[in-house]
């Protein structure tokens, strides 16, 4: 396998894992995790620079914003893959989505969809 297949694996695992938490009968929307920063493969950020992050990926419509969020981080983290990047912002993304009260269960699941379609449609 080549590395490019594999990072799409890697994010399609991701994905895979964000929707099987909707199907979970206790909670509609299950966020992934952020991965502990001192992992190998992990882009290391602080906890303020994650929710900055997470502050203007909660914008109303961020898709325009995500290719030059994408090339911040690749300016940031060279060595960084494409399966990173994606984890790291559906990563950051997620929460905010999850905390709005106002949405359904459905627009929660329909906004981190497309959000994620639009990382990585950038990525790949």
């Amino acid at each position: 396998m080549t590395n490019r297949l594999i990072a799409r694996a890697a994010v399609a695992a991701l994905f895979a894992g964000v929707l099987t938490g909707l199907t979970a009968p206790a909670r509609a929307l299950e966020c992934p995790l952020p991965q502990p920063a001192s992992q190998a493969g992990v882009i290391k950020e602080t906890p303020g620079q994650i929710a900055e992050l997470a502050s203007v990926l909660n914008g109303a419509d961020v898709t325009p914003q995500i290719p030059a969020i994408i090339d911040g981080l690749r300016k940031r983290y060279p060595s960084a893959g494409s399966a990173e990047i994606a984890n790291y912002l559906i990563t950051a993304y997620c929460p905010g989505v999850d905390k709005a009260a106002e949405l359904s269960d459905a627009q929660k699941t329909a906004r981190v969809d497309a959000f994620s379609k639009a990382v990585l449609g950038v990525l790949y």
